[in-house]
């Protein structure tokens, strides 16, 4: 993001202020700490929601992902499965979630972006995060701009950072075939679907979907949870922007607990508006009962959370390739696509901030955002 003196002035003051910050630099003592590099801390929230929550955050202070540096949020989100993997054999659990909110009405409650890291099992109370498809079908107009930005939003995203591995939509694996024959595909290529469902939880819910893994997001490469996390980031991004809503929310759902019993992996996208009914925030009494052990508990596996140590496949793999045999799921189901002609940009946006908080009001999403309003 370009950011202008005066901005950098008001993040400086912001961060003297900083809780997170103090913690994370030991000026406010006592954050149990559970893992540190040279970007990314990780520690116990003393407002847990189940046992081991952890806050996870950027060492540097940003107070939104729209500061964060591309190459920052690709280390941040390329961990998420060995954070998975250690939490999960910690604690004995069989689900994971990761939670994020950005702004206020969506639960951001600290200037300093954080994630919260849950392992999950059945039976831990938590049912906030249980998505029952309770309303209807997006509208249609906001269904095909959705689908005519966001893949403008990625394919910039792959111009700026290509991959060795993309080259167009890839296939429809089995585990998917039903999820893109009934739900609105807006966006696609080889690792990730991105649908409207056809029962959303309120007026801006999409749905990105692991073309590569069905149900663990421990058993995705570093590389390729990094990417489903960029989806799910341009996803809020195209909410954001298109919808005009107040905040965003991403939730990650991986294993089996009461809120996601089939165990399926999926990454849930919300618009969020002021009272808009969308229960899905939580509040916590401070608890510090039993969190040295806890710390312990966590600290002996976190030796597994380090860059380059993800899971059993080689970097940048896709089982979503053309070797995958459900390559014949195209010819059985008849596979929705939600919007027109593909858009020619002609700039492309310089990172996630500007998706968020456009540098220029000529900036082509916004061009294409306008158009699909006329």
């Amino acid at each position: 993001m370009n950011v202008t003196p005066e901005m950098k002035a008001q993040l400086e003051e912001q961060k003297k202020q900083c809780i997170h910050c103090k913690l994370i630099s030991g000026e406010q003592p006592g954050a149990k700490t559970v893992f540190k590099d040279s970007k990314m801390a990780s520690m116990l929230d003393i407002y847990p929601i189940v046992k081991g929550h952890l806050s996870y955050m950027p060492i540097e202070h940003y107070p939104m992902p729209a500061y964060i540096p591309g190459d920052e949020f690709t280390h941040m989100f390329a961990l998420i499965p060995n954070f998975a993997k250690a939490l999960k054999k910690s604690l004995v659990r069989t689900g994971f979630n990761v939670f994020i909110a950005v702004g206020g009405v969506a639960g951001q409650m600290s200037p300093h972006f954080l994630v919260h890291l849950l392992a999950r099992e059945s039976g831990d109370k938590l049912k906030t995060l249980e998505f029952k498809g309770k309303g209807e079908r997006m509208e249609a107009k906001t269904i095909e701009m959705l689908g005519n930005n966001l893949p403008i939003m990625m394919r910039n995203h792959f111009g700026r950072h290509p991959a060795s591995w993309h080259s167009g939509k890839g296939i429809v694996p089995e585990h998917l075939a039903d999820v893109a024959s009934s739900d609105d595909v807006v966006y696609e290529d080889e690792q990730v679907l991105v649908v409207a469902p056809v029962r959303a939880e309120n007026k801006a819910h999409l749905v990105v979907y692991s073309k590569v893994e069905p149900k663990l997001i421990e058993n995705l490469s570093q590389d390729e949870s990094s990417h489903l996390f960029f989806a799910g980031s341009f996803a809020s991004t195209a909410i954001f922007e298109g919808m005009g809503c107040h905040a965003t929310n991403i939730i990650l759902k991986s294993g089996v607990s009461d809120d996601n019993k089939d165990g399926q992996l999926s990454l849930h996208v919300f618009g969020r508006w002021q009272e808009d009914g969308l229960k899905i925030n939580w509040q916590a009494d401070q608890n510090m009962d039993g969190l040295d052990q806890v710390e312990k508990e966590i600290k002996d596996e976190m030796w597994q959370v380090k860059l380059g140590a993800s899971g059993t496949k080689v970097k940048g793999s896709s089982r979503a390739g053309s070797e995958s045999k459900s390559a014949a799921v195209l010819g059985k189901k008849k596979v929705k696509k939600i919007g027109g002609k593909k858009k020619k940009g002609t700039e492309s946006l310089e990172d996630l901030a500007a998706r968020i908080a456009p540098a220029a009001p000529e900036d082509e999403i916004s061009r294409a955002i306008k158009k699909v309003r006329k």
